[in-house]
């Protein structure tokens, strides 16, 4: 995804605030990614209970690391976005071995 230099920076500063606790950038945040992080998690996740569980962890896991994430190279919307990829990607394999495991264990 490419973004114009001056939206790239708007999307920096917000991070930066992020990253320094304040809840208005986070909530910047997440109202204009929100649907899209959603649709990962949807995406990897079968259930809508896990889908919902795997948004509260990707967002909490931004909140806490917006300094580490912020100094990440490109736009703070992709880093986000492939965070979210990465997470709803583990948490599906979890979710996938958890009922292999409940699986073995019932025979």
């Amino acid at each position: 995804m490419v973004t114009p230099l001056s939206e790239a920076s708007d999307q920096q500063k917000l991070m930066l605030s992020m990253a320094s606790g304040s809840q208005a950038a986070f909530g910047l945040i997440y109202d204009q990614l929100s649907v899209p992080t959603f649709a990962i998690c949807n995406h990897y996740l079968k259930s809508p209970a896990a889908a919902d569980e795997a948004m509260c962890g990707l967002w909490l896991y931004v909140w806490q690391n917006a300094a580490m994430l912020s100094g990440l190279d490109g736009s703070p919307w992709s880093i986000i976005i492939g965070t979210a990829e990465r997470h709803a990607k583990h948490d599906a394999q979890t979710e996938r071995l958890a009922r292999g495991t409940a699986t073995t264990v019932s025979r």
